[in-house]
C-alpha cells in the first residue's frame, strides 16, 4: 500500500509525506488501514535497490479482523437475497429505479470518476438478473452500491485507443461489513465505501495488495434522487439503455431529418 489513513487525523497520507512525519515527529503513532483500521508497518524504506519502494503493509496480527484489503484475489461481494422477499416491493423498486435510471447513472459516475455506458448496463444487468430489488431494507439510492461493490472496473480504452480509465478500481466495505446485507442494516449516516485503486492491467486476474495505490472514503448519497441536473442523459446513452433494457426503457425520439 502507498497511501494509508493519517494517524490522528481523518485523511489519507502517502508513505513518503508519514515518512517525513515520523522523522520530524518521532512520536507519531503508525497509519492505519482505511479498511480494517489495523496500524500499517513501513517496508522497504532504505532498500537499495531503486525498483523497490517503500510502502505500507499490515502488522501480522492473528487476531486482527480480516481485512479485505489484504486478501488478494478476494471474492467480490455477492447478491444473496431472502428466500421469501416481498415480491411486490421488489417489483416497485425495479419500476421506480428505471423510472430514475438517468439519475442513476449520474451518480454511478460520480463514484467511479470515469465510467461509461458499458460500465453502467454491464453492472445494472449483472445485479437485474440476480435479484437485487429483493433484499430487504434497501432502498433506491442504494440500488447503485451493488452494481459498485459487486464486480471491479478494469482499466479500458475507447473505440479510438484512448484511455478511459488508467487504474483497476474496485470498491470496498469496511472490514466489519462482509456482505451487502449487512451494509443494509448499517445506519444510513454510518454508510460508506472505500473506493481503492490498484496498478494492474485489464488482463489481470486478481488484485495485490503491493499494487494498491490510492483510495478515498466515499459517502454514500442519498440525495441524488432530487438532483434535477441529473434529469437528463445525452442520447447515445439513452440509446444504449434502450437497446440494454428494452422492456424498462424506451427509446428516445428520432431525430428530425434536415431539410
Amino acid at each position: 500500500m502507498f497511501k494509508a489513513m493519517h494517524p490522528t487525523l481523518p485523511e489519507a497520507i502517502t508513505i513518503n509525506d508519514y515518512i517525513h512525519l515520523k522523522r520530524s515527529k518521532p512520536s507519531t503513532g503508525p497509519a492505519r488501514c482505511p479498511a480494517c483500521n489495523q496500524p500499517l508497518s513501513e517496508k522497504a524504506v532504505n532498500d537499495p535497490d531503486p525498483a523497490v519502494k517503500a510502502h505500507f503493509a499490515h502488522v501480522r496480527n492473528p487476531k486482527a479482523p480480516k481485512c479485505p484489503i489484504k486478501s488478494e484475489g478476494a471474492i467480490r461481494y455477492s447478491v444473496l437475497t431472502a428466500n421469501l422477499p416481498d415480491t411486490q416491493a421488489a417489483a416497485d423498486l425495479r419500476s421506480s429505479f428505471f423510472k430514475n435510471w438517468t439519475y442513476h447513472w449520474h451518480q454511478f459516475k460520480k463514484y467511479v470518476r470515469t465510467a461509461d455506458i458499458k460500465d453502467f448496463t454491464s453492472a445494472l444487468r449483472e445485479i437485474d438478473n440476480n435479484g437485487v430489488w429483493k433484499y430487504q431494507n434497501i432502498h433506491e439510492h442504494e440500488v447503485i452500491i451493488a452494481m459498485l461493490a459487486t464486480r471491479d472496473f478494469k482499466p479500458t480504452k475507447n473505440s479510438d485507443g484512448k484511455t478511459l480509465r488508467s487504474r483497476w478500481v474496485r470498491f470496498w466495505f469496511r472490514s466489519h461489513v462482509t456482505s451487502l446485507q449487512q451494509f443494509w442494516n448499517i445506519g444510513s449516516g454510518q454508510k460508506d465505501l472505500i473506493r481503492a485503486e490498484y496498478d494492474l492491467s485489464e488482463k489481470a486476474t486478481k488484485i495485490k495488495e503491493d499494487k494498491f495505490l490510492d483510495f478515498k472514503v466515499v459517502a454514500v448519497d442519498s440525495t441524488f434522487l432530487s438532483n434535477q441536473d441529473f434529469s437528463e442523459a445525452p442520447r447515445f446513452v439513452h440509446v444504449v439503455m434502450s437497446e440494454r433494457f428494452p422492456k424498462m426503457v424506451t427509446p428516445p425520439e428520432p431525430l428530425e431529418e434536415k431539410k
